[in-house]
């Protein structure tokens, strides 16, 4: 198993389950428009460039975020827990009490809600020549 990475350059983003843990816990920067800076000291504000930008600085941000709210729309209630948990910092028993379930109920949730929505590039409710389209509620009967 690949080891966690602390950080991703936007263009890194493939949604597997790390970089969608890593975007879920940044996702309020994200919204606004900001790449959640890399954990050292200095920032060359030109890495990547090359040439002319042909996008805002506060695009690539804001898609990914919108990219991760759309997929987290397709989970539901799981996806709701599953925000709460990683990107609004509420414990897991807080959660667990306000949707009255028990605290392994919502582990359990988060953790097939974070497998759904972390399927790649591809979207798992699309069609694609590798896999056929699965709703969430299909993906949980698996």
């Amino acid at each position: 198993m690949k080891p966690k990475k602390v950080w991703y350059a936007p263009r890194e983003m493939q949604f597997t389950r790390y970089q969608t843990e890593w975007a879920l816990e940044h996702l309020a920067e994200l919204r606004i428009g900001l790449w959640p800076p890399e954990a050292s000291n200095y920032i060359d504000l030109s890495l990547g460039e090359r040439g002319g930008k042909t996008n805002a600085s506060f695009v690539v941000p804001v898609e990914i975020a919108a990219e991760l709210e759309v997929r987290l729309e397709h989970t539901g209630i799981d996806g709701i827990m599953l925000e709460a948990i990683v990107s609004w910092g509420k414990s897991e028993q807080s959660v667990a009490i306000s949707f009255s379930m028990s605290i392994w109920t919502v582990r359990k949730r988060c953790k097939q809600a974070l497998r759904y929505i972390a399927s790649g590039p591809n979207r798992r409710w699309h069609n694609t020549k590798k896999r056929k389209a699965v709703t969430y509620k299909e993906y949980l009967r698996k």
